[in-house]
């Protein structure tokens, strides 16, 4: 497991390393996309070969944009001095929204995606209203899912994502300094408290803010799946792995993150987050860009008095709603267009 080294290292070192690197590719760009061109027709129908590399193209120039966007916010901020003021935690937020919209934007149009949500009006209205706190808890399923909630909170409702990241992703120095300046939470899963961070991320949220958090702790598979049923027998909660056995699209969610935001913002309203048709793996990912492909976000919302207050009540009402999301789940599942 890689370990991110001190913040000068990645600041001094690291960051203009990869700046450098991003402005070599895109100096190699054009005979890329010559080359991609000259690959796709051997590929079958779509140029995926081209597209993907144009997706790529555009992912480095805007991540090496956003890394300018930032040098330029902490210039603004008298070289860090007041970086914690609320003007410059917005010019970071705008980075992060910019970045976001844009990626999401060019990944839709090339991979030919059509982004749906249906039936969520309660939870709509209650995201897009930004008068109180929310906390996100999503399904964790696809390459990119992490993308469209991120996107949703983002551009569609308005809203001031924070999230738990990967220590290893200090590595990225454009999600390093936007996660240190956005109040995000960096966590290494050998060793700390997850559920701690979780709740001191959660525990100053204002009325626009949103904590996404992913309760089945990765992207679903069937192993997963299954790891998930046997750790709940392993502990002893008999009930809880007998609903898991009975969710076939989610693993079971860890309830430890999610109850510990719930418990750090009492106040917020919690939304859950349902999604079909992203995919669910690169070989997926490869083959669905053949034809267009439409993603699916079905959002569910409780009322923060309406959360149970008792732990053990807690657990049940999670994995409740992970039984609705499941059937939601199964009953789009003959909608979808074949990959």
């Amino acid at each position: 497991m890689i370990s991110a080294p001190p913040v000068l290292v990645r600041r001094l070192l690291l960051a203009p390393l990869l700046a450098l690197a991003e402005v070599l590719f895109l100096i190699c760009s054009p005979l890329l996309v010559a080359l991609a061109a000259l690959v796709s027709p051997l590929t079958g129908r779509g140029r995926r070969p081209l597209r993907i590399v144009v997706v790529t193209i555009d992912w480095v120039a805007r991540h090496l944009a956003g890394m300018a966007a930032c040098a330029g916010v902490w210039a603004r901020s008298g070289f860090g001095l007041r970086a914690g003021s609320e003007q410059i935690r917005g010019a970071y937020q705008e980075v992060l929204r910019g970045y976001v919209a844009g990626v999401n934007r060019t990944t839709t149009r090339l991979a030919r995606i059509t982004v749906e949500v249906r039936d969520s009006e309660a939870a709509e209205a209650a995201l897009s209203g930004c008068e109180r706190p929310v906390v996100v808890l999503s399904r964790h399923a696809g390459e990119g899912d992490s993308l469209v909630v991120l996107h949703a909170l983002l551009c569609r409702y308005g809203r001031r994502p924070r999230v738990v990241l990967h220590e290893a992703l200090r590595l990225d120095p454009l999600l390093d300094v936007l996660g240190h300046r956005l109040s995000y939470r960096f966590i290494d899963p050998r060793g700390g408290d997850i559920e701690v961070e979780i709740g001191v991320m959660a525990s100053t949220l204002g009325g626009d803010d949103a904590v996404l958090i992913f309760p089945e702790g990765g992207n679903f598979s069937p192993e997963r799946r299954l790891r998930g049923i046997e750790r709940l027998e392993r502990h002893g909660y008999d009930e809880e792995a007998a609903w898991a056995r009975g969710m076939e699209h989610v693993a079971a969610p860890r309830p430890g993150g999610a109850l510990a935001a719930i418990e750090a913002a009492p106040d917020a309203d919690v939304v859950f987050v349902g999604h079909v048709g992203i995919p669910a793996g690169w070989r997926d990912l490869w083959h669905g860009l053949r034809t267009p492909r439409t993603v699916r976000l079905r959002m569910w919302h409780v009322r923060a008095q309406d959360v149970p207050q008792d732990r053990d009540e807690q657990i049940d009402w999670l994995f409740g709603r992970w039984c609705t999301l499941d059937g939601w789940v199964d009953g789009q599942q003959p909608q979808l267009p074949a990959a």
